[in-house]
């Protein structure tokens, strides 16, 4: 990433801020604090109001008209060409008077519903709905609960007897018209109402009986819906003339707004101006030719910094989506190493190991597939799996979310594959002694006839050691990154530092080798133990000279951090035994009577859909803290920030300069 500058005559900064936005590679960037005392901003709000006016417009009348696929992609030549272009689409009175027919419309719309459905509710009156309508009296539609009806009426009758009850009974409750008049004290009707949980609501103006009325009703609301789908027809003609023009237009309009923001923020003097900005370094001769092309006389000079640069990833095609990943922890600073691709590679070997399993791997497998293909197969609101299952993990994570989830568990869930064929694991089951009797039987083969190429539990021991050996690698890989930062960065002491922690590391890891070897390790009488010691000691000594007394008293975490690798055992170990017991279950069932068959059955179903789900969640969250904690923490800063280039990714328009690159996405 470099840091640039640009320098030019006044009159071409439109033009350079147009290449700067088609090109969509270059950050802007206030300028320096030494540049800003020689330079004045100059906004020209004349044009900007103009724009910002058309822009509204267009976006108003957008939302205003039926949406219609759009298919074509105009070019606007000048600011001038793009306003006429918006000024020269004049339907913003019809529009606006549609909308307003149309909106009194759905009103009346509303009210005549819910008057047809308060008639219907309230038929079993008896009279024209219009005595209600009384100038001394207040009329209500009301519902009670049935339990509390006669309770109600009595209490009504106990505060006065002015008043008229029209009741209904139905199964769950009763409907009522109810008719107060003046003498009806209103305080006794509140409480009354509150006592036996009655729901009122004033009788709206209804003139006729129940039949005739719903019948001029629904004949009024046929009329209302016609003309409302005569208001949306008229619309949608408008759409049809207008709506591709409006679309291309607002979005050149943004456009143009966001760039008269930049001018309007640039350094300028009577006759040029000046900006700054980061570019991927790869882009500046394009930078430069776009320059030449179109704005000679330009300047561009890449500026010699301290500052760090924003963070812009550049990973193969394959590994860009544990990018998220890293993100989610903490992104890298510009000049610091980015550890994407070791990520990458890491965590489905981790993920892989913790599972262990032919079956569930490819369980877990198919699904991430299966995830994949639904959500990326071009289909809207696509259910990716049963409504629980689905329910619960998008309250947790959106579609997108689990496609980068899928691709990530797709290569650990080969691994396991792998692994539980050499470890004889199908489910708990041990199948492969089949496949190599009938190998070692017509092949002459020599296969172990157990079918277990290597056994996790009776190799315990060796898994361990190789847990512990992956663990004082990747302790080791990361402290020496961390000592090439620290050189890179120019601190010696803390790469001193480093160094220490890696030779304490080393000295006691082989003295616990020595001692599980039994092995003498006495310095006194023994040069390996005069070599393990001097290693721990020359391990304090630099600690002690880089970083100080702090960390020594942190001596113990390097030896946790070696060993929290064994975590990867314990989880398999977990797993299988878990799987194990489950199948012991199924196969002691299968001796007894029906019942116990049945469940048995249900038992070794629902017992390994359980250890699945706790093979996709434990062995990627435990996987992925190992990287995060054990790893990063020796060599990984982070607190970077985002590479924003200026620019818009187009679909309705196209770029005003043809530039040779793009910013990388």
């Amino acid at each position: 990433m470099a840091k640039i500058a640009v320098l030019g005559l006044r009159k071409d900064r439109r033009t350079v801020v147009s290449i700067l936005h088609d090109l969509n590679a270059v950050q802007i960037e206030p300028l320096s604090k030494d540049i800003t005392t020689l330079l004045r901003n100059e906004r020209e709000d004349g044009e900007y109001r103009r724009v910002s006016d058309q822009l509204l417009r267009m976006r108003a009348l957008k939302v205003a008209l039926p949406p219609i696929q759009v298919t074509q992609c105009q070019r606007f030549g000048s600011v001038e060409q793009l306003l006429e272009a918006a000024r020269s689409v004049d339907v913003d009175e019809k529009v606006a008077s549609l909308e307003r027919e149309k909106e009194n419309l759905l009103t009346s719309l509303r009210e005549l519903r819910n008057h047809i459905k308060l008639v219907e509710e309230f038929s079993f009156f008896p009279d024209d709905f219009d005595v209600l309508q009384l100038s001394t009296a207040r009329s209500y539609f009301g519902r009670v609960d049935q339990k509390n009806f006669a309770g109600f009426k009595k209490a009504l009758e106990v505060n006065s007897q002015d008043y008229l009850l029209y009741p209904r009974e139905g199964k769950d409750e009763t409907k009522i018209i109810l008719v107060t008049f003046p003498s009806f004290p209103p305080h006794a009707l509140a409480t009354v109402i509150q006592e036996y949980n009655v729901r009122l609501e004033p009788v709206p103006k209804l003139k006729g009986r129940a039949a005739e009325l719903l019948q001029n009703l629904r004949n009024e609301q046929a009329e209302t819906e016609r003309k409302i789908s005569d208001a949306d027809r008229r619309l949608a003609e408008i759409s049809s003339k207008h709506y591709v023009d409006i679309t291309c237009i607002e979005e050149q309009l943004d456009i143009e707004n966001r760039k008269l923001e930049v001018v309007d923020n640039l350094g300028v003097t009577s006759d040029s101006f000046a900006l700054e900005g980061w570019i991927p370094k790869s882009t500046v001769s394009h930078l430069r030719e776009g320059f030449d092309q179109h704005v000679k006389g330009t300047l561009l000079f890449e500026l010699e910094t301290e500052d760090n640069p924003p963070t812009l990833f550049d990973n193969p095609k394959r590994f860009r989506l544990f990018e998220s990943f890293i993100r989610f922890y903490s992104l890298p600073e510009g000049r610091e190493f980015d550890p994407t691709l070791i990520f990458g590679l890491l965590f489905p070997v981790f993920y892989g190991m913790m599972i262990g399993d032919f079956g569930y791997g490819l369980v877990i497998l198919l699904v991430s597939r299966w995830v994949i293909r639904r959500v990326e197969g071009g289909k809207k609101n696509v259910n990716i799996m049963p409504t629980p299952l689905r329910k619960f993990a998008l309250t947790i994570l959106k579609p997108r979310q689990m496609v980068k989830l899928a691709k990530a568990m797709t290569p650990g869930a080969i691994i396991a594959m792998i692994l539980g064929f050499t470890f004889n694991l199908y489910f708990g089951f041990h199948l492969n002694g089949y496949l190599f009797s009938y190998l070692n039987t017509t092949f002459g083969l020599h296969l172990p006839a157990s079918g277990a190429i290597f056994d996790p539990i009776t190799g315990l021991r060796k898994l361990l050691l190789v847990a512990g050996y992956i663990g004082l690698g990747m302790v080791t890989f990361g402290l020496i990154l961390g000592i090439l930062n620290a050189i890179r960065e120019g601190e010696k002491k803390h790469a001193i530092g480093k160094a220490g922690w890696m030779l304490f590391g080393w000295g006691v890891v082989l003295t616990g080798l020595a001692l599980l070897h039994h092995q003498h390790v006495n310095p006194i009488h023994h040069v390996q133990g005069i070599g393990y010691v001097g290693l721990m000691l020359g391990g304090i000594g630099l600690m002690f000279y880089g970083e100080g007394v702090r960390a020594v008293m942190e001596l113990p975490s390097i030896i946790s951090h070696i060993l929290s690798y064994t975590r990867i055992v314990g989880i398999l170990l977990a797993s299988v035994i878990l799987a194990d017991v489950i199948d012991f279950i199924f196969t002691r069932a299968l001796h007894h009577t029906l019942p116990f068959i049945v469940l048995g059955t249900i038992i070794i179903f629902i017992g390994h859909i359980f250890n699945i789900i706790i093979g996709v969640f434990e062995p990627g969250i435990q996987g992925a803290r190992l990287i995060y904690v054990e790893f990063f923490s020796k060599f990984y800063h982070g607190n970077g920030r985002p590479f924003r280039p200026f620019g818009t990714s187009r679909r309705f328009t196209y770029d005003q300069y043809e530039l040779k690159a793009k910013a990388k996405k």
